[in-house]
């Protein structure tokens, strides 16, 4: 068990959020709080085995409590200009028949994905999708937004990405 003021050693969380916070966590189940005799303070706590279970949960603790992400969505300004060229590009593409249509659903698949929140992207599918991509023109710099979008994605935003 920690009490308020090893909670505060670790300078994780202000002094004036702590108790909010505790509660909040105390409420949905996570942690336990032993009381004192000056409520709302506590003279301790420790976490659940629920806690537990959120914590080493990723995906499930991104949800419930979504990381900061305003460095991420910065560097990902771009991508949907990018994406949008690239959708210019594939309309206008020289290419025709059963060829044409896969590449605008491709490119229309990439546009779903990357229309999600920064952090849901799934790094394999965007990057299979852009390979899918690649390979319908025959002339590579029919859809220069491809190599592009990839270099931006890889320098900037997948690294950042669990």
């Amino acid at each position: 068990m920690l009490t308020p003021e090893e909670i505060l050693a670790y300078n994780s969380v202000k002094r004036e959020d702590l108790m909010a916070n505790m509660h909040y966590l105390k409420d949905r189940g996570l942690v336990e709080l032993m009381m004192g005799y000056r409520p709302p303070l506590f003279a301790a706590s420790r976490i659940t085995a629920d806690g537990i279970d959120l914590v080493e949960n990723h995906y499930e603790f991104n949800l419930r409590f979504p990381p900061s992400l305003d460095e991420l969505e910065k560097m990902s300004e771009k991508i949907p200009i990018l994406v949008e060229r690239l959708v210019e590009e594939a309309d206008f593409t020289s290419i025709d028949g059963e060829k044409r249509r896969a590449l605008l659903r491709d490119v229309q698949y990439l546009r779903d994905e990357l229309t999600r929140p920064v952090q849901r992207w799934r790094k394999d599918v965007v990057r299979t999708v852009l390979s899918w991509i690649e390979e319908h023109p025959d002339d590579p710099e029919e859809l220069p937004s491809v190599r592009e979008l990839r270099e931006a994605l890889e320098a900037e935003v997948f690294d950042e990405l669990k």
